[in-house]
């Protein structure tokens, strides 16, 4: 969208200077807070079954936040510290209107955590209401720090977190790690291939504030030309069965492949205490795990999943989804949005009893909502949220022309 070039631009000036501090950093105090309640849910859609599972879906509305003019897009979470922290991509603070002006934007972050639920407000997380860290002056802060000291700054580097936060074991829920793409901004507005690499990221909550620190102990754990591990999702023994094996599974995504076959979803694991360290991962070479990492563009060898969607000429994989382990039906289940969300509204269900194989076929489940002149893209479930595994809560951010990015939320009924 052009107001995206527009609004990098203006973020050369307005960027929270992290490089050399940054004003806030207290959890906000309830008088900075708007008390709402949650939007009333929409009706649930009407049954679709697929294979052994039925699911209906419904609306939840606008995500709101203690700070009132919030544009942003991205999404993932996992409880770090007892609470259910949500992290974002870009987003932008303004005067009030939309920021398809850039006039009106008063700030920019490449990212930030949230928490999920009102901090004005006792009882269970939710996610139609989150509590942004920061001040009432310049709205949310930035949570993963540029490394400026290595090359990276606010102008010319993108942080996109795109995915959950995974409860590191060992640590009684009070660190939480995730895998983070990091964009070269030049290239993205010249509308070019700008991914540069991941970087793990180590989060917890500070002591005094209860606002969510963050350190990336490398720069990059997987670049450019490699598959991405991780960056679509971790499954943590939080989401397996029988608390799983010890493992962290990490799942990257593929798409706009050169060979189209390649497209769909690849998978590596390590252990909780060496998910910083690239030597010991192990990947899955669609037969076994070993330390040879597959390549991206294999034809499909080394893929849990096949997934490829054809529109208009360009083959696209998954983009956007969460994986999990379901008690309602005893198999993992997966939620993903495609690639091609520019013209793909479509919300896909595949499900297994194993993550390394025997994923059904990916099948259209519901249409994501969408403004008339947008689309919606960075799909999330929560399946922390709803340890029965019946309702999990859902978030999408829906762009537009007029309107900008703003996340809205729902559920997916599971019966």
């Amino acid at each position: 969208m052009d107001w995206i070039k527009k609004a990098t631009e203006k973020a050369k000036g307005l960027v929270h200077d992290h490089e050399g501090g940054q004003s806030g950093g207290q959890y906000p105090h309830q008088q900075q807070q708007q008390p709402m309640g949650p939007p009333a849910p929409g009706p649930p859609s009407e049954p679709v079954k697929v294979d052994n599972i039925t699911t209906s879906f419904r609306t939840c509305g606008l995500q709101q936040s203690n700070f009132p003019h919030v544009f942003r897009d991205g999404g993932g979470g996992g409880f770090v510290g007892g609470k259910h922290l949500i992290i974002f991509a870009d987003g932008m603070y303004t005067k009030g209107q939309p920021p398809t002006d850039p006039s009106r934007i008063v700030s920019f972050v490449s990212n930030s955590i949230a928490v999920a639920g009102d901090g004005a407000v006792s009882g269970p997380p939710t996610l139609t209401r989150v509590t942004d860290f920061g001040n009432a002056t310049q709205g949310p802060q930035q949570a993963v720090p540029f490394l400026t000291d290595q090359g990276e700054s606010a102008m010319a580097t993108a942080i996109w977190p795109n995915h959950n936060i995974a409860p590191l074991p060992g640590t009684n829920g009070t660190r939480g790690v995730a895998f983070t793409e990091v964009i070269d901004r030049n290239l993205f507005k010249q509308q070019k291939f700008a991914l540069l690499y991941n970087t793990p990221i180590d989060i917890h909550l500070d002591a005094q504030s209860g606002t969510p620190v963050v350190s990336r102990p490398v720069k990059n754990l997987f670049n450019v030309g490699e598959p991405m591990f991780g960056s679509f999702c971790i499954v943590h023994p939080d989401l397996m069965p029988n608390g799983g094996d010890g493992y962290l599974y990490l799942f990257g995504r593929v798409s706009e492949a050169a060979n189209h076959k390649s497209n769909g979803l690849k998978l590596a694991r390590v252990r909780p205490e060496a998910f910083a360290d690239r030597r010991q991962y192990e990947f899955w070479d669609g037969q076994q795990f070993g330390p040879q990492m597959p390549a991206l563009d294999d034809g499909g060898a080394a893929n849990v999943l096949d997934f490829s969607l054809d529109a208009f000429g360009k083959w696209y994989g998954p983009a956007t989804g969460d994986i999990w382990w379901s008690p309602v039906y005893n198999e993992y289940i997966m939620l993903f949005q495609s690639g091609a969300a520019a013209v793909d509204d479509s919300l896909y269900l595949s499900h297994s009893t194993s993550l390394t194989g025997g994923w059904t076929k990916p099948v259209s489940i519901y249409k994501i909502p969408r403004f008339p002149d947008g689309y919606s893209y960075a799909f999330h479930a929560y399946p922390a949220m709803d340890p029965t595994g019946q309702r999990v809560p859902l978030s999408w951010t829906q762009d537009s022309k007029t309107q900008s990015c703003r996340i809205y939320t729902g559920e997916v009924l599971f019966s």
